[in-house]
């Protein structure tokens, strides 16, 4: 087999020359498994003479047959000696085939960009020491103190604070819109839940009052067709309930908890609330040290793996929306975009996480980062834990699968890498 090179842009041409010697080989092989369901007319199967069975499957099957046998074969054992990693499955062009010459194809394959790494020593970014205000733990008491609040019913008007219960029906330009109406929304005045004006409007409305009242939506509300407009809205007011805090002392304590005093639950919060901000802190971290590397490091990114990290995010785009309550077309539909726009808009973040993905493998690679089987285990126990009881035989079988296997690998890899950068990169 001759194999011929040639770089175009940012792809890779091989030029692949089979002889005829190989394609015999194959042929012998693709004619004993395709003549034993052949039937001849007055002979036996496996019977036959060897033109007359040839003449009943056909040249063109036969060929097809041994190009589907010889090209994979060829192709990979190719790659394999010039050492190439492509990114996905070849570009194949038949050049020419004579099964008693020889045969010769194309392949034109994107493999991964090779690059160079900055010095990550050189990269330092600052860490800061995350610290708990006393105010901050008064903050989560007050909102503990909320949850175990008492409510009851009275006859006055609505004051900020009050929960009440509303039905509500919205317009703009006098046309109805996505979730513009409700029954019986309950509601506490002032805490914003509703879009800003809203709630301020219904303060001094009675019980069973009607009221009409106008709002502008913000300008950088979720739903774009609805950002910036002005909206009317009628509202009854059903019913108004005060709402009765309990005093936060030893006693609110063990509500709350099995604490026997308030000064337990105020370090129990502490704690929570420093893991909290140690953990958005080594994310910040992380993610500073990553988009320096990406601002250091040039990298010529495959077509084919944006493409591929587009479709992953507009997956994810669909998830999303689907907990919503959302289709993708309908999203499309709201925000009066097309497919091809949403997917657009993707594509700097696309090739930004293909971006991460290449430098974390050459990372990892320099490292010579490894896990060990005993490490894949406990991980795939430590998810099991995690997993619904309904769906922990489907996780089982995924995780003693290959696939499955291979995604915790790398997984683990890519967390060694990511504490590596982080004690390299940070001070």
């Amino acid at each position: 087999m001759k194999i011929q090179k040639e770089n175009i842009e940012d792809k890779i041409k091989l030029i692949i020359d089979v002889e005829a010697r190989l394609i015999a080989d194959k042929s012998e092989v693709v004619y004993g498994r395709l003549s034993k369901n052949v039937k001849v007319a007055g002979f036996r199967p496996g019977k036959a003479p060897k033109h007359l069975i040839e003449k009943e499957i056909g040249q063109e099957r036969l060929n097809a047959e041994i190009l589907d046998l010889i090209i994979p074969e060829t192709y990979y054992e190719a790659i394999t000696k010039e050492n190439l990693n492509p990114v996905g499955p070849p570009e194949i062009k038949l050049l020419k085939f004579v099964p008693t010459d020889g045969l010769s194809y194309e392949a034109v394959i994107e493999v991964l960009p090779e690059f160079k790494l900055p010095d990550l020593t050189a990269i330092k970014i600052k860490r800061e020491v995350p610290k708990i205000t006393d105010e901050e733990i008064q903050e989560v008491l007050n909102d503990l103190a909320k949850q175990l609040a008492k409510h009851s019913k009275v006859t006055r008007p609505a004051k900020l604070g009050d929960k009440i219960e509303i039905d509500f029906e919205g317009f703009v330009d006098n046309l109805p819109f996505e979730g513009n109406k409700n029954q019986k929304y309950p509601l506490i005045l002032g805490q914003g839940q509703m879009i800003p004006g809203f709630e301020e409007q219904l303060v001094g409305m009675k019980e069973n009052e009607d009221k009409e009242i106008e709002v502008t939506f913000p300008k950088e509300y979720h739903a774009t067709n609805l950002a910036s407009k002005k909206a009317k809205f009628k509202i009854k007011m059903h019913e108004i309930n005060e709402v009765i805090l309990p005093v936060i002392n030893d006693a609110f304590a063990t509500q709350v908890g099995p604490f026997k005093e308030l000064s337990h639950l105020k370090e129990d919060i502490g704690k929570e609330l420093l893991n909290t901000k140690v953990a958005q802190e080594r994310n910040r971290i992380e993610g500073e040290i990553l988009e320096k590397i990406i601002s250091q490091t040039k990298i010529k990114v495959p077509s084919s793996l944006i493409h591929q990290e587009t479709h992953n995010l507009l997956h994810e785009v669909e998830h999303n929306l689907e907990h919503q309550g959302l289709t993708v077309d309908r999203y499309l539909e709201m925000t009066k975009k097309t497919k091809e726009e949403l997917e657009k808009e993707m594509l700097p973040e696309a090739e930004k996480r293909v971006k991460i993905g290449l430098i974390l493998t050459e990372v990892a690679k320099k490292l010579k980062a490894e896990v060990t089987e005993e490490e894949i285990h406990q991980e795939a126990e430590k998810r099991l834990l995690q997993v619904n009881p309904e769906e922990k035989k489907q996780a089982e079988s995924f995780y003693d699968s290959h696939d499955g296997h291979h995604q915790i690998e790398n997984g683990l890899i890519g967390e060694k890498v990511i504490s590596y950068l982080y004690e390299t990169c940070s001070k």
